[in-house]
């Protein structure tokens, strides 16, 4: 296979697989918590130490906090409730996927406490309540 062809078929490849992504989710037939499974693959930080689990986790929280501000600004909007669906909804699934692994990596490492909890038994995925906006 030529390298063109093979860079078309992958752009095919990566349209066809976002273009049901949005469309499941936009359709309210896939859940978030699936759609965070898909986007995640297993095991991802089973090569953290504790340290690097605990970096990590708070770069997702900053993140997720970051993107669940900038899903309620764009609801406000008309058709801001489509528009984040499709910016920021997909990266948000794939950090709360990313927070299952770092919690299943936590365990398996017996890992003390992470950011945000008070220890392990108190890791959990992040809420769906919507955040307040501090102005």
């Amino acid at each position: 296979m030529t390298r063109n062809g093979l860079i078309s078929t992958v752009a095919a490849l990566g349209t066809v697989v976002g273009t049901v992504l949005g469309a499941l989710s936009l359709s309210g037939c896939a859940s978030d918590e699936m759609a965070s499974r898909i986007l995640v693959e297993p095991d991802r930080y089973v090569l953290y130490a504790c340290p690097e689990l605990a970096t990590a986790w708070q770069a997702n929280m900053n993140r997720q906090h970051e993107l669940e501000a900038l899903m309620i600004k764009a609801g406000t909007g008309a058709g801001g409730q489509i528009a984040s669906s499709m910016a920021y909804r997909p990266e948000y699934n794939q950090l709360r996927g990313e927070m299952v692994q770092l919690r299943k990596a936590a365990a398996d490492k017996n890992c003390r406490a992470m950011p945000n909890a008070p220890g392990l038994g108190g890791v959990s995925a992040p809420t769906r309540t919507a955040p307040q906006i501090v102005q």
